[in-house]
């Protein structure tokens, strides 16, 4: 059973960029199915791997748009920074045997397709003006 599911209204039209968010997708379904079984293990292995991903796919995001000279960068840096100081707080809090994995879920879906879909859509128009594709 899948929990969530890539859609076309998700690309942006930079591979390199779909394909690191169908990568953060993935992760969010497999730690959805690690939740599912209860596997303590797996839901931290998971999350590691989101936390890693999430920061290297944000770095590569953040430089593309400061290439662009993106007129919104400094506020789309933000966004990312928030974020991730939420996650990490999750990620401690799962780490200290609490059952945030519920809660973490809820955050990690609506904000991942939210931020796509408005953040990251927001930024097409701009960056492809400036000859990056």
């Amino acid at each position: 059973m899948a929990y969530v599911f890539w859609t076309h209204d998700l690309e942006t039209g930079f591979k390199d960029i779909d394909e690191q968010h169908k990568h953060l997708v993935d992760c969010l379904e497999q730690l959805y199915v690690a939740n599912e079984t209860n596997d303590r293990e797996k839901i931290g292995k998971v999350l590691e791997e989101l936390i890693f991903y999430t920061a290297d796919h944000f770095a590569y995001e953040e430089r593309m748009l400061e290439e662009a000279n993106y007129r919104l960068v400094d506020a789309h840096k933000k966004v990312h920074l928030n974020f991730v100081n939420k996650v990490l707080e999750y990620q401690q809090r799962f780490d200290n045997g609490e059952d945030v994995t519920n809660d973490m879920l809820n955050l990690l879906e609506g904000w991942l397709f939210r931020h796509i879909r408005i953040n990251d859509m927001g930024f097409v128009a701009d960056v492809k003006k400036a000859g990056i594709r």
